[in-house]
Parts: C-alpha cells; sequence; structure tokens
C-alpha cells in the first residue's frame, strides 16, 4: 500500500491488540486509583508513636526495620494495590500487629522521593516510565571508580541534576582511588571547584572508609552508581560484614555486573543507614524542560545573564551572541563540562550532531569516550 513501511518482523494487527490491551489496563488502573485515592489519602499521616522502616519490598509484601528486628509486613486490606507501588526502601510506616503478622497501617507523609526515568522498551512508544528508587533520603553518595568501570563525569552530571530536582544533598565518592590517574584528579577537582564534596576511596586498603562513615553518620543515605563500582563493597566495609554479595567487572565489556537487584536498607548505628541500590548503565534526563537544564551548571551562572538573547540556551545560538560559549572558548568554563551540558541538551531536544556545536566552540577540544545512556538493562 502507498505510505505504508512495514517493518521486518512486526505485525501490525498483533501490535493494535497489544496496544489495545496496555489501554484497557491502564483505564482499569486509572478507575481504580481514582476509586482508592480518598483511601490512600488517609493512609497518609504526619506522625505516630512509633514507626517501621521499609527495608525491602517485594510484590505484595515488604520487609520492616521495626523494634531492632526485620519483619514482614502486609498493606491493609481496603488498599487495593500491590505493596511495590505504594511503599519503597527508605518509606516510615505505621504498623498494626494482627493475628497472622503485621499489617502496614499508614505511610508516614514522605520527606524526598528519589526516582528516575526508565524509558518503555516496546515497540509501542517512547514514553517514559518514573521508577521509585528510595525515599526520606538525607544523603545521596554517587559512587564512581578510577577503574574498570572507569570514570565517566557524565554519568556524575546527570545524577547531579536528578539528585538537585528531588531536592537531595549529594556528595561523590572516588572507589578504588589507589587507581586513581592524573585525569582522574582533574576531573574531581572540577567538582570541588563547584563546591561539590568528594571523598575518596578503597576497600581493598581501607582507605577513606572511616571519612566515609563521619559523613554517613546520623543520616540515611544512599549509594547511587553504575555497575561495578563498588557500591556493596563500600557498604560491606561499613557494616564491618561480608553478607552482601559482590562482583567483579566484565574482563570483556569493562561493565559491571548487576549484583544488587533492588534497593535495599542496611542499619549500621543508631540513627545511621544506608539504602544500597542497583547498578544501572543509562540515565534518561530527556523529560527536563530544555529552558531549566543550565540551572543544573551553576558556573554558567554568572555568565548566562549577559547572553545578547534572553532565552538563549547556549546551544545553537552563535558564539558572538552567548556569553557562555566565549567562557567556554576562553577556557573560564570547563569544557568537559560544557560537553555534558551539550549532550544532555541534544537528548531533551531529541537532536543529534551536538559535535558540531562543541567544535565550533573549542576547535581543539578532545572530544571523551562516547557513550550510550540509553542502554537497556538486562
Amino acid at each position: 500500500m502507498k505510505g505504508m513501511i512495514l517493518m521486518p518482523h512486526y505485525n501490525a494487527y498483533d501490535s493494535f491488540k497489544t496496544k489495545k490491551s496496555i489501554e484497557k489496563k491502564q483505564r482499569a488502573k486509572e478507575k481504580s486509583f481514582g476509586k482508592k485515592s480518598e483511601t490512600l489519602d488517609n493512609f497518609i499521616i504526619d506522625s505516630c508513636n512509633e514507626y517501621g522502616v521499609v527495608i525491602e519490598v517485594r510484590y505484595d509484601d515488604a520487609y520492616i526495620f521495626y523494634n531492632r528486628e526485620v519483619i514482614l509486613a502486609k498493606l491493609r486490606k481496603d488498599i487495593n494495590l500491590v505493596c511495590n507501588q505504594v511503599v519503597f526502601p527508605g518509606d516510615k510506616v505505621d504498623l498494626e500487629k494482627v493475628k497472622d503478622g503485621y499489617v502496614i497501617k499508614h505511610l508516614l507523609n514522605r520527606t524526598s522521593m528519589l526516582s528516575r526515568i526508565k524509558k518503555d522498551s516496546t515497540r509501542l512508544n517512547d514514553v517514559g516510565l518514573t521508577k521509585n528508587i528510595s525515599s526520606n533520603v538525607d544523603l545521596a553518595v554517587i559512587v564512581v571508580a578510577a577503574k574498570e568501570p572507569p570514570l565517566h563525569p557524565k554519568f556524575i552530571d546527570r545524577y547531579l541534576m536528578i539528585l538537585q530536582n528531588s531536592n537531595i544533598p549529594a556528595m561523590i565518592c572516588l572507589n578504588k582511588c589507589d587507581l586513581k590517574t592524573e585525569e582522574d584528579e582533574e576531573i574531581l577537582s572540577t567538582y570541588r571547584n563547584l563546591g561539590i564534596d568528594v571523598i575518596e576511596t578503597s576497600t581493598y586498603g581501607n582507605i577513606g572508609i572511616d571519612e566515609l562513615k563521619s559523613r554517613l553518620i546520623n543520616k540515611q543515605a544512599i549509594f547511587v552508581g553504575n555497575s561495578g563500582v563498588g557500591k556493596s563493597s563500600l557498604t560491606n566495609a561499613i557494616m564491618g560484614d561480608e553478607e552482601i554479595k559482590t562482583s567483579h567487572v566484565s574482563n570483556k565489556s569493562k561493565r559491571g555486573r548487576h549484583t544488587t537487584t533492588t534497593s535495599k536498607y542496611y542499619v549500621w548505628e543508631d540513627n545511621s543507614s544506608i539504602i544500597d541500590t542497583p547498578g544501572i548503565r543509562s540515565l534518561d534526563v530527556s523529560t527536563f524542560n530544555p529552558t531549566e537544564i543550565q540551572d543544573y551548571f551553576p558556573e554558567f551562572e554568572n555568565w548566562r545573564d549577559k547572553c545578547k538573547y534572553s532565552d538563549c540556551l547556549h546551544f545553537n545560538e552563535p558564539c558572538d551572541s552567548c556569553i557562555v560559549k566565549q567562557g567556554v572558548a576562553s577556557g573560564l568554563i570547563s569544557p568537559e563540562r560544557y560537553e555534558s551540558y551539550l549532550r544532555i541538551m541534544s537528548d531533551v531536544l531529541g537532536k543529534k550532531h551536538y559535535e558540531n556545536i562543541l567544535s565550533e566552540v573549542v576547535p581543539d577540544f578532545k572530544k571523551t569516550v562516547d557513550i550510550n545512556f540509553d542502554v537497556k538493562l538486562p
């Protein structure tokens, strides 16, 4: 048929049926949420006399740290939703003892929620799905490695955006610091100059572990980062045991294997806890407003208001009208950070070939190793 392109291995009728099925399920879900909205409102409270903390969530129940022991609890029966849609690691919950165990009676109001967008892997659309990771986080530790996997500042920049957007304070932890290079030190210096706390650790030599503990004391902290950087190893070092399964990096891909598969909560001191998250290989920030991306690059602040155009995005605009580009060209703004900004803007705007913009601003700039930020998780 003229104008119709049939994709290989793609059945239009099956796709139509699948799409209708998804739409039907979505309508039913929305209807269910609508009916239960009042119940959920009553489910959330400001305070209670005694609460437990969710440490791990499964489909229909959750493990909760309560009165210095771990118990298993289900949602109360009038909440017609599965457990992993309602509570997440770090949540504080009001519990009720029943005949056959415990019931989550109420959820206490959250101070924060860390979530990320996960692209839909189906062919039907490219909609981003919000995946909640943990709540009530006091401090996020972005764990990176000096080697295996190598240090990629572009991931750090995306983490910093997501955390700032969630109003969660962040720090950077360079693990495997005994393998650090001069280039790694230059990268870390960029973030130190931005006022971001940076710490260096090595679990093999027990380097920096006490300093890391001092940052985490009396906080509910979360470790985030790529697979293989050593988040679980750091958690082991802080916990003082080897109960958490750890993994080595694949020699073939130089990427870490996923060892932690769900977010888990560990208490290591009174009022001090760690949420260890699964390693991820992609961070999608395409849902951010393009006009707000520059807000996450504080080094632009003293330059951007001087651009010729008030709505300048420091992207396609000519160099002679964009003062931010002039700051990059003069070396007063980090070219590496500007490259990261261009990559993110390219994702948000759906435009490619950001390299052309970068080469116009910094002709001799050596582009960093290309990273596919949209790699799907296994």
